[in-house]
């Protein structure tokens, strides 16, 4: 384990008395609250701009609205702990705030051990890698190193459940197909080219376990020098066998399984395989929100860029059939024919584009901050979007209308 050095900030902040916030009531901003207290600072409160925990209480701290903390100095220290940095820096600094600081520093390194933070180590370690990519992706320019913090890779539009909601549109496929290795090995080869690094290639489906060469596309995956992580998304319906269970024992590989209850009717007969062949494994219970529907709705440009700039998967890109798209529904939709193809909104590697004209792509698709013409037909997927049951169970494929 790498030694830890707390940043020379701490000493500060333990010493001058002045407010210190942590800017998102998530698992980053539990992380960040477990690490200052331990090392002697007093965290004054969270903020929140979702108003399900305004007026709540995190480890015994208040969840302040976002507006609220105009009644603090402008000299406060605020630490990021939310996804949307950009934003929030622009947010903070309209209200005067100077003291911004990322949680890269202060988490890097440090050992969770024996913390009361509800999250196992390895879930935890993912959390602060994909903060340290997302402030990464924050501070770039045109002329700073192209890096990705999440690349979705389909590898099936087949899946073992039928759920009424999904937010990828599974429920919508009639026809449901594999992708093309071949095309996907060469997509992924020359997208790896044309970037510098990227923290955690996402396999998924549909359920990728359905695939039975799922294998090929992992163990290329986990090849590359520049991914940190493999996760394999997972609704725990199919142990992996023989090669499709070989292939998880690589150090990179993660397999994230969603538990949905009595629908995931593998789940302890998974887990038990996975710990018995060494597989690092996470299970998490689900949370929907509605979004898992194609309908357009007309909305002004203000509306569908402020959908766009709050949505949890807009630092996401999504690789299917051969085109690279800004957001899983903008993919699944796309690919369904119900959402008109814009060429801005994709990056096409059917074709022979590579090198500098495929980094350059790349970097308006993943650099975009304005919204994609699939955003008229979403119902928003942010903390503003109701919450529903998640996994409620069709016998065919939802119409497409």
């Amino acid at each position: 384990m790498k030694t830890y050095v707390a940043p020379d900030l701490v000493a500060e902040l333990a010493d001058a008395g002045r407010p210190v916030v942590l800017f998102g009531a998530g698992d980053i901003g539990v992380l960040a609250h477990e690490a200052l207290t331990r090392l002697g600072v007093r965290v004054t409160c969270f903020a929140d701009g979702r108003q399900s925990k305004q007026g709540q209480t995190l480890r015994g701290l208040d969840i302040w609205a976002p507006e609220r903390l105009a009644e603090l100095p402008a000299d406060s220290h605020i630490f990021l702990c939310g996804n949307y940095l950009t934003t929030m820096t622009a947010r903070l600094r309209a209200m005067g705030f100077t003291e911004i600081h990322d949680c890269v520093a202060l988490l890097d390194g440090f050992d969770f051990r024996g913390s009361d933070t509800g999250m196992d180590l390895v879930l935890i370690e993912r959390k602060i890698a994909l903060h340290k990519w997302e402030c990464m992706k924050a501070g770039e320019s045109a002329e700073e190193p192209l890096v990705l913090k999440y690349l979705d890779v389909v590898v099936t539009e087949a899946c073992s459940m039928k759920c009424q909601d999904c937010s990828n549109l599974m429920q919508y496929y009639t026809k449901p197909r594999h992708s093309d290795l071949d095309l996907l090995d060469s997509a992924v080869d020359r997208i790896v080219a044309a970037i510098d690094g990227i923290y955690e290639f996402r396999v998924l489906g549909g359920e990728p376990f359905v695939n039975p060469r799922v294998h090929r596309v992992i163990r290329k995956l986990t090849g590359y020098e520049q991914v940190q992580k493999v996760v394999i998304y997972t609704n725990a319906t199919i142990v992996p066998r023989g090669d499709n269970l070989d292939c998880l024992r690589h150090e990179k590989v993660v397999v994230e399984i969603t538990n949905y209850g009595a629908h995931s009717r593998k789940h302890d007969e998974l887990v038990a395989t996975l710990r018995e062949n060494g597989v690092t494994h996470l299970s998490k219970i689900p949370v929907w929100t509605d979004s898992g529907r194609i309908r357009f709705v007309e909305r002004s440009d203000a509306e569908l860029d402020d959908m766009f700039r709050n949505c949890c998967v807009n630092d996401v890109l999504t690789l299917l059939n051969g085109k690279l798209y800004r957001c899983p529904f903008s993919a699944n939709g796309t690919n369904l024919g119900a959402i008109p193809e814009d060429p801005a909104d994709v990056v096409d590697l059917t074709s022979d584009t590579s090198g500098a004209a495929l980094r350059a792509g790349i970097r308006r698709l993943y650099g975009r901050t304005t919204h994609l013409r699939a955003c008229g037909y979403c119902n928003g997927r942010d903390y503003r979007t109701p919450r529903i049951e998640p996994a409620i169970q069709i016998r065919k494929p939802l119409p497409l209308v």
